[in-house]
């Protein structure tokens, strides 16, 4: 299992760091990733998702204002982008899957 931390307590608008997925030899990737969010005060919060390196950033699914856990096909590229931040509010996101 494979657990990283998209962002943590962040209290400004700000773009995470990009995680990759590592697939080692011919293990095929997991069958879902779990992310969880936790939003304290005021915040909007978006998971992103890319398959290469050079391609686009694209959402996934809705953006949430609240704590949420949710699941998602595996991609290649997470980042978690944090924004609408209110004065005293924190974000963190992490995500996990496993084989």
């Amino acid at each position: 299992m494979a657990v990283c931390l998209l962002l943590k307590a962040v209290n400004g608008d700000t773009v995470g760091q990009e995680t990759a997925m590592r697939v080692v030899g011919s293990r095929e990737p997991p069958g879902r990733m779990g992310l969880q969010i936790a939003v304290t005060g005021t915040a909007t919060v978006q998971i992103q998702g890319r398959i290469a390196r050079d391609a686009p950033w694209l959402d996934i699914g809705a953006a949430h204002s609240a704590s949420a856990l949710m699941h998602i096909e595996p991609t290649q590229f997470l980042r978690a982008v944090a924004s609408q931040m209110a004065a005293g509010s924190s974000v963190s996101v992490w995500a996990v899957w496993g084989w």
